[in-house]
């Protein structure tokens, strides 16, 4: 696990020196450091040891014959039986890690056959001296980052967009729809970045510059293709399947020369990842989780039954706004790139937490879009459904009524009432959350739209109003095939969770500076998982069923059955309570028209509704917060 940036230019005045760059990113890679530069092309490498501790892991890397120069973030697990594969054609190798196994496939094989052959997470940088070309790799499912500048001349690159703003000549400008992505959901998904000109590597893609200056991008690996080969079988067969699969993935996760961990919540994904790697184990692996003092937001009472049922070595920490009010003025230092996911407080204290013990933790992100698990695909597949029951005419009658339904002179109304202010709040809030979600109920035409709205912090027609003008950038659901639970599955696999959770997951265990591996998203298990009939992924168990078979035969049912809770903290709490002093900092309506990005009244808006009570608004501003943190730093 390391850290990567690098730049191309015939310009001598553009990329300089990498050592600022590196610097930026020290906390990816503290154990080691390189640069090789040649001719117009620099390269620079930090190291987290993890594999093959010697000075023959050191990077940047040159294959034997010089042609090559890589820089690689990441970890390759398959990489003994491809150095046993390159060794039967005559190569010899002096260390014993993965990146000379990874410089040799690539130089031997050319990147299009030799990283279908990888298993593994990565990023990677490939400089052909002989061709003159740049390749920029990514894993399937885009575990590990990899953000490139490119203007048409000059080509930069790094794990981390704080690198590059440390390279000379290197110009941003904020990008308007990105930003709108960003208040609509909270992140912003590859190919776009926060900039202008600088982009985010597609997972399961490659991206190759020549000394032109032109750029092709390639596809190497899609989930997709594995929809056309359906699994059949009993529900036992693939059970047993899914299992030794699975198996395989967690095992081959283990590979390391230092101490590894598991994060446990005491769900169905982490529990069934601890249970997997402890049977038949004879030392206890180690556990970590992370609680609240808030009841209602705390798991870890049930990862603590889990662990003591399996055996673990377990550590937890309960986590209160002390904790979380000296992460926040950091936050743009841990997510470089607005973010608006509130659950990477308490991943990064875990990480920080578990870093005391392990240079490796395993996290089980990817279940709820592999087994159809979200508690929204539920909520949305049951109100398409009850829509659908009603004629389209009734539905077009009640649109035009909640559309004309004056929800301002409502509250205004409100405000006069003799009702207590706490009750005013709560009759607003539920009448407008009401009325926006019936609204979408029956006037959304499609049932892609109807979804996205309902994870949305924002609406289109409210960025519209926070930014001047949006438009929405992404594909909707149903532009992927198959049955509708189905196309929400996919939809999270290509946006979701590469561009929230596993951006997450990287930059807090970065930060804390330990390797985060993510064994569901094995590409084997993705996909098994889209191979399955749909019935065997949303079953008699409800969603992740098959899942649950494996994981009922380890964990006795009772330890996990219950309802999804999610790792969320208590926002709405946080920021009417002790932190209120950060919207009042952030969020004034002078400083938001001084900056002259956001609209002030609308901001203004938002947060005195807040302050009044209305916690339904907590992600609103939230989002608003985190942005103007971000912009403070990096805008």
């Amino acid at each position: 696990m390391c850290g990567i940036v690098g730049y191309w230019s015939n310009d001598p005045n553009f990329g300089g020196e990498l050592t600022r760059a590196l610097a930026a990113i020290h906390h990816r890679g503290p154990d080691d450091e390189g640069i090789w530069y040649g001719n117009g092309i620099a390269l620079g490498h930090r190291r987290l040891s993890i594999l093959d501790l010697s000075t023959a892991g050191h990077q940047p890397m040159l294959s034997k014959d010089g042609r090559f120069v890589m820089v690689f973030n990441g970890e390759v697990y398959n990489y003994r039986t491809i150095r046993k594969e390159l060794e039967a054609l005559g190569h010899q190798f002096h260390g014993t890690g993965d990146s000379e196994v990874l410089l040799v496939a690539l130089a031997h094989w050319g990147v299009e056959s030799a990283v279908r052959r990888f298993i593994g997470m990565f990023a990677i940088a490939l400089w052909d001296k002989q061709e003159k070309t740049l390749s920029l790799i990514r894993d399937r499912l885009g575990v590990k980052p990899l953000y490139y500048g490119w203007d048409g001349k000059n080509i930069c690159f790094s794990s981390e967009l704080k690198a590059l703003r440390e390279l000379t000549g290197f110009k941003v400008e904020i990008d308007r729809t990105a930003l709108g992505e960003y208040f609509q959901f909270g992140y912003i998904n590859a190919p776009r970045s926060i900039y202008r000109n600088v982009f985010k590597v597609m997972p399961g893609c490659w991206v190759r510059f020549d000394q032109s200056g032109n750029k092709t991008e390639h596809q190497y690996w899609s989930v997709l293709d594995a929809l056309t080969q359906p699994l059949t079988g009993s529900e036992d067969e693939l059970a047993d399947q899914l299992e030794s699969l699975l198996v395989d993935a967690f095992s081959l996760r283990m590979v390391s020369d230092v101490p590894v961990g598991v994060f446990l919540s005491g769900g169905v994904d982490s529990s069934v990842l601890a249970a997997l790697l402890q049977k038949d184990r004879q030392n206890p692996i180690h556990t970590f989780t992370i609680g609240f003092n808030e009841a209602h937001v705390d798991e870890s009472i049930h990862a603590k039954r889990v662990a003591e049922y399996l055996g673990t070595r377990h550590t937890e920490l309960i986590l209160g706004t002390d904790q979380a009010k000296h992460i926040l003025p950091n936050w743009s230092k841990l997510y470089d790139e607005p973010f608006a996911d509130s659950s990477g407080i308490p991943t990064y204290l875990v990480s920080r937490m578990a870093g005391e013990q392990v240079k490796v933790v395993l996290s089980a992100d990817g279940g709820d879009e592999l087994f159809s698990g979200y508690n929204a695909y539920n909520s949305t597949i049951h109100g398409w459904g009850r829509r659908n029951r009603f004629p389209s005419l009734v539905r077009g009658i009640a649109g035009g009524v909640l559309k004309r339904l004056p929800l301002e002179t409502i509250n205004t109304i409100l405000d006069f009432s003799p009702l207590s202010a706490q009750m005013r709040n709560l009759v607003k809030d539920k009448t407008t959350w009401k009325a926006n979600r019936i609204m979408d109920w029956v006037c959304t035409d499609k049932p892609g739209v109807y979804y996205e709205r309902s994870m949305a912090h924002w609406q289109p027609q409210e960025i519209s109003s926070l930014l001047g003008s949006y438009s929405p950038p992404r594909e909707r659901s149903d532009f992927y095939p198959g049955e509708l639970a189905e196309q929400l599955c996919l939809w999270d696999l290509h946006n979701y969770l590469p561009g929230d959770i596993l951006a997450k997951v990287d930059r807090a265990t970065m930060a804390a500076s330990i390797e985060g591996r993510e064994p569901l998203i094995d590409h084997r298990v993705v996909e098994f998982a889209f191979r399955l009939p749909l019935s065997m992924r949303r079953g008699s168990l409800g969603g992740k069923h098959l899942l649950k078979k494996v994981l009922y035969k380890h964990v006795p049912r009772e330890l996990v059955d219950r309802p999804k809770q999610g790792f969320g903290i208590p926002l709405a709490s946080w920021l009417q309570g002790d932190m209120s002093y950060m919207l009042d900092e952030y969020l004034n309506q002078e400083r938001i028209r001084s900056e002259g990005l956001l609209d002030d009244v609308a901001v203004h808006r938002i947060v005195r509704g807040f302050k009044q009570g209305h916690d339904k608004l907590a992600n609103k501003v939230w989002s608003l917060l985190a942005f103007q943190i971000w912009h403070e730093a990096w805008g």
